[in-house]
């Protein structure tokens, strides 16, 4: 039966996304699919690369595997408010050594090691793609602005309470293991006083 979406969701017969208000086709046994298969094939096509500087953050965050980091993984300031956490995929998954990109605890998309950009969500955001840009352009300058609104390192999401790593907004041992500066100018500690 042909009905409109009520949620998100995805053609069982492509995989492509199937947005809430479309038309789709729905039974019992075999799901929502496109109503017509001419759209499976336009919902399939990967999606092309949007962002020039994409393979940088790729780069960054193996860089920080190869220096002994087990599970690289980076938290950065988002368009509107949240964060966007960026991680590397594992051996097991679709894409290994992929950055998968999450945003506000939203998997939107992914970048993989050669710089393309997949997802819907991602792709078709020009906000969040020009985050990525900065993020790739000065990751130093993009994580002492998230410590610095957060109060936490951007990597490995502890409290930042030095003097040093407040002015910066990582600790010593994450600026090593991502191969960032930790030369803190010294800027006084932020203290909370007794009540």
């Amino acid at each position: 039966m042909t009905i409109t979406a009520k949620f998100n969701g995805r053609c069982k017969r492509c995989g492509g996304s199937l947005p809430a208000g479309s038309r789709i086709e729905w039974t019992r046994d075999s799901g929502a699919t496109h109503v017509d298969p001419t759209e499976c094939a336009a919902a399939s096509r990967p999606a092309e690369p949007v962002t020039k500087d994409a393979r940088a953050i790729a780069e960054f965050l193996a860089a920080a595997r190869e220096r002994g980091l087990k599970f690289p993984k980076a938290r950065f300031l988002a368009p509107g408010g949240g964060e966007i956490r960026l991680s590397v995929a594992g051996v097991q998954a679709s894409v290994p050594g992929s950055i998968q990109v999450v945003v506000r605890d939203q998997w939107v998309g992914r970048i993989e090691p050669t710089g393309r950009v997949h997802g819907d969500a991602l792709v078709n955001d020009a906000a969040l793609l020009a985050a990525l840009d900065v993020i790739a352009a000065d990751p130093a300058t993009a994580a002492k602005a998230y410590g610095a609104l957060m109060g936490r390192c951007s990597f490995c999401d502890l409290p930042i309470t030095d003097a040093g790593s407040v002015e910066v907004g990582y600790g010593p041992i994450c600026a090593k293991r991502f191969g960032l500066p930790h030369a803190p100018k010294g800027t006084p500690m932020l203290t909370q006083e007794a009540a």
